[in-house]
Formats: structure tokens, sequence, C-alpha cells
């Protein structure tokens, strides 16, 4: 059995290298090829995971912990209190239009029920926070003034998207449709542990063991664990757990060196929770899949950016600052996957949703990595209609951006790294 696992997992991993050989020579990104992998070696073709779905699960399980843990880690507070307000207000209300408008669009249009219709437009309203921040890397826009404001949306919904796993995992347990006392007793010895651990035992133990980056990577990785056990042993869920642990963490000193030591192995374990998604999307009636997906993904390709375009004009942006954002918004987000994971879960919806919503982010992110590639050309394509309306009246002036001369010691091995434009 363990021979037959073995080679299986070979297999699982060599068919994803073999697309994702194809979708780095179309210059995508890699999490359209752990998708597609997945949808390969799944019921519709090899059905390379037959019989072991419980591991599989359990595999994917492991990614989804160590992302939430890292979105913790990295929601960066203090750089919202940097930006103002106008990411909050952008946030709420582009998250409150693009709820509305894709509800009544899969209420209506797609016929997918009251409870179908709010978890996909709930999981269709964020955007993609690791492929925006590889894309704006790679154009190198990140403190660009549209590329900062992009960053405090993204970090404002990853807080409405704890929100919602928060409320989703107060319900999360299928014994029950309200806590008991006994989960109320729970939840507070676990937030109680939690915190007490936070303020007196963490900062001390880290500053003990920190010196060892062996140490350093066990232990934390241990502590993200134990809280998320504690959550599904309080009656609250595993991904909520994820997040405080990370959220517990972010404070800390040594935040950067846990980002670093851990990114490695939740990359591995996100992987294998991609290839799962694409594995569990049911294409037995694609026609009925298919024209939902392609629908879903015409929305939020057209009438998403154009939500995102007047808000940010409304809020005083340029046309280019606007657009820019609107055109950076598009890739639908891997939370999406968790909201929808987490509902079916709870017995909240059955999955077509989730066959969807994979057709539709596999689309949109191949369709978003040209558009905000081709970001420039398609202002200047529409600089004549804007012009129908006059000058632009609201001016924003870019930072300069700061640079330092540099001596490297050492051109082998690190140094060339070091000095590449």
């Amino acid at each position: 059995m363990e021979t037959n696992l073995f080679i299986q997992i070979t297999a699982l991993l060599a068919v994803t290298v073999s697309v994702a050989f194809v979708i780095r020579f179309l210059k995508q990104p890699l999490l359209v090829s752990y998708m597609l992998a997945g949808v390969i070696c799944g019921p519709l073709f090899f059905n390379l995971l037959n019989g072991k779905s419980n591991l599989y699960e359990a595999f994917s399980n492991f990614g989804v912990v160590l992302l939430l843990f890292i979105v913790g880690l990295e929601l960066n507070f203090s750089y919202l209190k940097k930006i103002g307000k106008t990411s909050l207000i952008v946030g709420l209300i582009q998250f409150i239009l693009n709820f509305s408008t894709i509800f009544l669009v899969s209420f209506y249009y797609l016929h997918l029920g009251s409870m179908g219709s709010i978890f996909l437009a709930l999981a269709s309203c964020f955007s993609s926070t690791i492929v925006i921040l590889k894309l704006l890397n790679d154009k190198r826009e990140e403190e660009s003034v549209y590329g900062r404001y992009t960053i405090g949306l993204m970090l404002i919904q990853d807080v409405i998207s704890i929100v919602i796993l928060f409320c989703l995992s107060l319900f999360y347990s299928s014994e029950a449709s309200s806590l008991g006392y006994d989960s109320i007793i729970k939840i507070l010895v676990v937030a109680a542990l939690v915190f007490l651990s936070y303020k007196f035992v963490l900062p001390r133990v880290l500053d003990r063991i920190a010196s060892s980056g062996e140490f350093l990577f066990i232990l934390t990785v241990t502590w993200c664990f134990v809280v998320a056990s504690l959550m599904v042993w309080s009656g609250l869920s595993m991904e909520l757990g994820a997040i405080i642990a990370g959220l517990s963490l972010g404070t800390s000193k040594y935040q950067p060196e846990i980002i670093s030591r851990i990114k490695p192995l939740r990359d591995f374990f996100i992987v294998i929770f991609f290839i799962i998604l694409g594995s569990m999307a049911d294409f037995s009636n694609v026609q009925s899949v298919l024209i939902p997906a392609i629908i879903l993904s015409l929305f939020v390709i057209v009438l998403k950016p154009i939500i995102l375009y007047v808000v940010f004009r409304a809020m005083k942006f340029t046309r280019r600052n606007s657009l820019f954002p609107a055109l950076t918004s598009v890739p639908l987000s891997e939370f999406g996957f968790i909201i929808l994971l987490a509902a079916i879960k709870s017995g909240y919806i059955t999955g077509s949703e989730l066959s969807i919503f994979t057709i539709a982010t596999i689309l949109t992110i191949f369709i978003s990595s040209y558009l905000i590639g081709s970001s420039d050309k398609i202002y200047n394509c529409l600089l004549p209609i804007f012009r129908l309306f006059g000058r632009d009246k609201y001016i924003q002036r870019e930072e300069p951006k700061e640079s330092y001369e540099a001596i490297v010691f050492g051109y082998h091995r690190t140094g060339w790294k070091l000095v590449m434009p």
C-alpha cells in the first residue's frame, strides 16, 4: 500500500510539473497549472486520486492551515493605517456592490438557489492576493500609487474573509445549528489560553530559541497546528485557528524569519491543496457547469473592474490610478475556495458551485495576467473615450523611488543575484 501511495504521489507531481512547464511557457501563474493538474488527475481523466481521498484531504488541510497562518502573519495593520481610510472605504463598498450583483446573477441567471448564490457571490468578491502580488512584483509597481492601494485593498479583503470564516465557524459543526453552553465555555477557555500564551509565554520562548532556525521552524509550525486543533476542539474551524495563530505571531520581531521558513512548507502543501480542488470539480455534466462558469467569468472580467473603477473615481483618484487597480482585481481568490469548502462541509451547498468557481478561477487568472501586463496599452486605448468627459480634474503625484549606491564585494554565488536588473 505504501509503495502504491508513493507511486501515486510521484505520478501526481509528474503530471503537475508537466502542466507547469506549459503554463510557464504561456507566462501564466503556476496556480493555474496546479488546478489543471488536479482536473487531469481527477475522475475526468487519469483518476489518480482514487482510494486515498482521506489522505489527500489531510494534505490539502495542511495547505489551507499553512496558507491562512501566513496570511495572519502578513496581515499588516500598520500598513493599512499608513494608507488611511481610503482602502477601507473602497474595500467595503466594492465588496457590497460585487456581492449584490453576483448574487443576483447567480440566483436569477445561473439558478443556483439562495444558499448557492450567497456562497458563490461571497467567494467571487475576493481577488487573488498570490497572483496579484506576483504580477505587481513582476512590473515592479508595488510602491506606485495604484500598487499601494491595490495591496491595501487586498489586506481589507483578507480582513473581510477572516470575518466570514469566523461567522461560518460558529455554525461549522453539522451536529447542531447553534452553539451550546459547552461550546461557549470551550471557546472562552481556548481564547484565554491563546491570549495568555501570546502575551506572556511566546515572546520569552521565542527569545530563547530564535538563535536556532530549525527550532524556530518547529516551534512555529507546532504553534500553528496546536491553535488550529484547539479551535476544532472548541467547535470552531481549523481555518480560523490558523489565522489566529498567525495574528498572534504577526507582531513578533521574528516575523520575517518565521515567514521565510514556513513558506517552502506551505508552498508544497498548497500545491496539493489546489490539485485536490481541481480533482474535486465535477465535470460529469460539463455543459451545466461550463456555461455558468463563463457567465461568472464575464462578470468578473467586465463588471467587477467597472465597479472598482467607479468607486476609486468617487474617492478622487485619477483615471489611470482608478483603472489599474480595477484591472488588477480580476483574478478570483484562493480564499473563495476556502469559503466554498467550508460551506460544503457545513452542508450549506452541494458542490456544483465549486466546479463553476474552479473553471471561472482558471479563466480569470489566465486573462488577468494579460490585462495587468498590458494595463498601459489598455489605458492608452481608452484615453479617447476618457477625453470625451473632459480633462481629468484629479492629480496624484508618484513618490520618487529611493535609490542608493552600493558596492558589492564578491560577485560569485550570491553577489551576482544582488546586482541583477
